[in-house]
């Protein structure tokens, strides 16, 4: 009997964006890209994760991130900016600030996900106009999954997707857009968030077939459902959580935490 993909990840999979500060362009040219991914590829040997997928973009970068340590990442991406900072303020006699703030990072939690966040995450070029196909573009993991390797260890990234039943083939669906993902957009209006909150909660409300919130409060399994899926596939913040289920931040940051789906 085939096995089941398991649907929990357990928080060992990360979704990282780099952006420059102030939106500058500071990947302008394949020197600066490649400059990056090298500093990315020598810091790797030093680090207990490896890199699923990644793109490169003009003004910004993002990378999927696989890791037992969740430390690692922040030693990782703090090493290699720190290096690039050096090495692009020199090359543009400039000083101050190169990035915006640390860096960006979501848990990815469940499977679909996952995939949904490998397509997103190679279709950004697509999605900006540069290309019309991700096959075209030469700096993201697109095709190092069919061709030569540069920064991706495959053989390393096939052995950690098969140990949750995943083939290379799967990663390549198109349903990225079922996800709202980090990325470099304007933050919604208050207007804007109350009205895609009560779209959250009616749509929840309808698939329990129940009629009003406090029913899903005084449920222990309703509410620790509604929580970890308002916040994982709708992106909905612990604040904002809280604020809709008028409950103590502390509870809704405890349940997202456990990691139990």
């Amino acid at each position: 009997m085939p096995r089941n993909a398991r649907k929990q990840l357990y928080s060992n999979f990360f979704h990282v964006m780099v952006q420059g500060i102030n939106k500058e362009y500071i990947f302008q040219n394949e020197r600066e890209i490649k400059t990056y991914l090298k500093y990315m590829k020598e810091k790797l040997k030093e680090r207990d994760l490896q890199i699923i997928a990644y793109c490169m973009m003009n003004n910004h970068a993002h990378f999927l991130i696989y890791t037992e340590k969740i430390t690692e990442i922040s030693k990782l991406m703090s090493q290699v900016n720190t290096k690039y900072a050096i090495f692009y303020n020199t090359s543009y006699d400039r000083c101050g600030f190169v990035f915006k703030g640390r860096y960006k990072s979501e848990e990815i939690l469940t499977l679909s996900h996952l995939i949904s966040c490998i397509n997103y995450i190679h279709n950004n070029p697509v999605k900006a106009n540069i290309c019309k196909d991700r096959e075209e573009y030469k700096y993201s993991s697109y095709n190092e999954y069919k061709n030569a390797t540069y920064l991706l260890n495959t053989q390393a990234v096939k052995n950690i997707l098969e140990k949750y039943y995943i083939n290379i083939s799967d990663i390549f669906n198109e349903n990225y857009k079922a996800y709202r993902f980090i990325e470099h957009i304007e933050p919604m209006s208050k207007k804007e968030k109350e009205v895609y909150l009560k779209k959250v909660m009616r749509t929840f409300l309808r698939e329990k077939h129940i009629k009003d919130i406090s029913e899903i409060i005084e449920n222990k399994i309703y509410l620790k459902e509604f929580v970890l899926k308002t916040y994982i596939e709708y992106h909905v913040t612990q604040k904002d959580i809280a604020e809709i289920l008028q409950i103590n931040r502390v509870q809704i940051h405890r349940m997202i935490n456990e990691n139990e789906l």
